[in-house]
């Protein structure tokens, strides 16, 4: 299920991601995957992008900082999906630290709200990482 965690950011899991071949109803624009398996479905007009992230492993900058871009800049155009294998660790971890980074809300703040809207269980190690890479 896809949750809306700000004007136009949605988190999801992989079978959020595939469905949109099948439907977009909500117009997301991009699709940005943060797993390592790769999106085979793809719906037309939409762009895709793909971060594989390791389960439970530290994030390295520059990978942090790639994945940082793609959502300030495809949220600029339109609605994106961040979304991970289950949507549970990587992208909600990802989308609040993207909150973070423009001032919406602390990374702790943003998790909690994301943690009331759906499962969140953010891995220590790469929870970790990022905050670091936030500085």
């Amino acid at each position: 299920m896809l949750t809306q965690v700000w004007e136009r950011l949605f988190i999801g899991g992989f079978a959020d991601a595939e469905a949109l071949a099948d439907s977009n109803p909500l117009g997301i624009a991009s699709v940005i995957t943060v797993c390592r398996e790769a999106v085979r479905a793809k719906a037309e007009g939409v762009n895709y992008m793909r971060f594989p992230i390791p389960e439970a492993r530290s994030l390295p900058v520059g990978r942090f900082d790639g994945i940082i871009d793609a959502l300030w800049e495809n949220i600029r155009w339109g609605k994106v999906l961040i979304h991970s294998l289950a949507g549970a660790n990587r992208a909600p971890v990802l989308a609040a630290a993207w909150m973070h980074a423009v001032g919406c809300k602390g990374i702790d703040a943003a998790l909690g709200d994301i943690g009331r809207l759906r499962t969140v269980e953010p891995d220590p190690a790469l929870l970790r990482s990022v905050k670091r890479a936030l500085g």
